[in-house]
This record gives structure tokens, C-alpha cells and sequence, in this order.
């Protein structure tokens, strides 16, 4: 892969993990979810709606498909709240995050995208690698970690995940044809956001009538929270416009693991470092073999 290609991915890896901690360190996620998502919305309505109304760089026919990956994302979104309600970060982060990586190389074959062979082994190693982060040592392993009363949201987390990576893939390639860059990128990842948080509003609504405890949570980390994640997001879109396969870009996404589990060993103090440095390295070792050898 381009190296310009991969220091996009690498700073959004970055953010995406550094909003997810956020969430992580909150006395209830769903409430930080629920402010985060009206950050997005309320501080981008201006900007990108003028800018749209002056360039018009989103091709009627992505509209549809925002539509559809916003929904994809607002699905994610409820998952991911209802997940750290109900487990740890370390365990859900890196298993929502497994699942796409193999999804997406799939959808990848349907669209006539074929992964090389080493790509497909990188893959592999980046999948085997998130599937031993939430163990805290080698002698613990046990089905019920992974599958247990948390496991329905973190499945809907995953599959939200590759909804929208696969959709957003297919409308960055038709956006090249119009009007390619970060701008055009920037003004799709606000409109995908604000249909993702009108989703996932609407889902708590019908179906979760816990109220929201926002505490002494303020707006501050909500806001940075959101910056991370609408910013993180639009670097890459950005980079779909630039590749032609979604599972080496989401494969690399998954970089943000290595940081956040990191970074949760630092400021949370959780055990397993051995077993989740073990992890790491395959994480690593996948991604060096799709960024040599994945064509």
C-alpha cells in the first residue's frame, strides 16, 4: 500500500481509539455516545450544508447509499453502547473489531476485489491477533469470554462495522468520478454521521427506555470524543477513494487496538500484557504482510 495511504490510516487509527477510551473512562457510554453524536451534528450543520450548497461534490447517486451506511453506523453505535454496558473495553474493542476484518475481505471477492493470498494470511494474523486480546493470560482461555451476554451487541457492533465499510467503499468510488479529495470525504462523513446519530436516537427510543445518566459528564469530552471520531472517519473515507480493496483498509484500521488496549494498560490499569502483547505482534505482522505484499 501507498505510504501516504498508511500514515492517513495510521493518524486515524489514532483517533478512532483515543474516542472509544473516552467512552471507556464515561460513568455511562450511552450518554457519551448520545452527547458525541450531537456534537457532530449541531457544529458541522453550517459548514458542510453551505460548502455542499456551493460545490455539490456528493453525486446523487451516493445518496442512497448514505442512507444506508448511516443506518449501518447508527446500529453500530446503540451495539457499542449496549457493549460497554455489559463487558469490558478490552474485550469488546478488539472483538467488534475482528469479525469485519474477514466480513469485508468477503464482500471484497463479491465486488471483484480479490485479496491476494498474503493479503488474505495478513488478514488472518490481524483477526487472530484481536481474538487474543481480551484474555488476560494463555491458561484462561474459555468459549464463554467471547460468547456470552454481551456477545449479541458485540455481533451487532461488527456487523454495523462492515455494513457501512462496504457501502462507503462503493460510494468513495463513486465520488472519484466527480470530485475526489478530503473536502468531498469531510462533507460525506457529516452527512453519514448525522443520519447514524438520527438512527440511533430513534433506536433508543423504541427500544431502550433506560434514561440517560449524563452525571458531571459536561460536553467537553463528548466533544472531543466527536471531533475524533467524525475526523477519524472522513481520513478514511479519504483513503477509500485511494484503494481499491475496503479489507486492507479496515484490516488496518485495526492498528487502533494495539493504542487503545496500550493506552487502557496505562490509564486503566488492566491486566494481561503478555498475552496481549502476543496479540499485538500478530496485529502487527498481519499489517506489514498486507502493506508489502497486499497488491
Amino acid at each position: 500500500m501507498d505510504s501516504k495511504v498508511l500514515a492517513i490510516i495510521f493518524v486515524s487509527t489514532f483517533m478512532h481509539a483515543g474516542w472509544n477510551l473516552i467512552a471507556r473512562g464515561q460513568k455511562s457510554e450511552m450518554a457519551y455516545l448520545h452527547r458525541l453524536c450531537v456534537v457532530v451534528v449541531v457544529v458541522g450543520f453550517l459548514p458542510v450544508v453551505v460548502s455542499e450548497l456551493m460545490v455539490r461534490s456528493l453525486p446523487g447517486a451516493v445518496w442512497l447509499n448514505l442512507l444506508l451506511s448511516g443506518t449501518f453506523c447508527g446500529i453500530y453505535l446503540y451495539g457499542l453502547g449496549k457493549s460497554y454496558e455489559t463487558a469490558d473495553f478490552t474485550i469488546v474493542y478488539p472483538v467488534a473489531r475482528t469479525l469485519p476484518v474477514l466480513l469485508v475481505g468477503l464482500a471484497d471477492v463479491w465486488r471483484g476485489q480479490v485479496p491476494t493470498a498474503w493479503g488474505w494470511v495478513g488478514m488472518l494474523g490481524v483477526s487472530c491477533g484481536c481474538f487474543l486480546m481480551p484474555l488476560h493470560s494463555f491458561g484462561e482461555f474459555d468459549w464463554r469470554r467471547y460468547f456470552n451476554r454481551s456477545s449479541f451487541w458485540i455481533l451487532l457492533t461488527a456487523l454495523g462495522t462492515v455494513g457501512y465499510s462496504v457501502i462507503d467503499k462503493i460510494s468513495a468510488e463513486i465520488v472519484v468520478v466527480d470530485s475526489a479529495g478530503p473536502a468531498t470525504a469531510a462533507r460525506y462523513s457529516y452527512v453519514f454521521f448525522t443520519i447514524a446519530a438520527l438512527v440511533f436516537f430513534l433506536i433508543r427510543r423504541l427500544f431502550d427506555k433506560k434514561k440517560l445518566d449524563f452525571g458531571e459528564m459536561g460536553w467537553i469530552r463528548p466533544g472531543l470524543g466527536g471531533l475524533f471520531m467524525y475526523a477519524g472517519y472522513g481520513l478514511i473515507l479519504w483513503v477509500f477513494q485511494m484503494t481499491s480493496h475496503a479489507s486492507y483498509v479496515v484490516a488496518f484500521r485495526q492498528f487502533s487496538i494495539i493504542i487503545g488496549v496500550i493506552l487502557a494498560f496505562v490509564l486503566y490499569h488492566e491486566r494481561g500484557v503478555a498475552v496481549r502483547l502476543t496479540g499485538a505482534l500478530l496485529i502487527t505482522a498481519g499489517l506489514v504482510l498486507i502493506a508489502i505484499f497486499g497488491g
